[in-house]
């Protein structure tokens, strides 16, 4: 089994930012998830701009997806009441978010 790193270890303060975004929202039991969500990749779209990343197996049946629209930067994609994918638009907080993974070992 391999092993992964913690979303709250690699990027703390985006972490935080997405469990209050959830307590907000009273989805408390996606708020849980967030301090054991590890990071499986990097988006492979190659944007240096994209801050997006796979907290598990993509999915592609958005039928069966969940669409949270998270602060203007992205979406948060839940697959059967599990936190899957963080999109980050491209943008300059993309950028950053990208180079901190890549600095961690993800690369697309």
């Amino acid at each position: 089994m391999e092993n992964f790193p913690l979303l709250i270890d690699v990027l703390p303060t985006l972490s935080n930012r997405i469990k209050d975004y959830f307590i907000s929202k009273s989805e408390f039991e996606l708020a849980n998830q967030v301090d054991n969500l590890q990071i499986k990749g990097l988006c492979e779209c190659g944007d240096p701009d994209c801050g997006s990343f796979y907290l598990s197996q993509n999915v592609d049946n958005e039928d069966k997806l969940e669409f949270f629209s998270f602060e203007g930067i992205g979406t948060i994609e839940v697959y059967k009441g599990k936190i899957g994918f963080i999109e980050v638009f491209p943008s300059s907080e993309g950028y950053q978010i990208r180079s901190i993974l890549k600095k961690e070992g993800f690369s697309y």
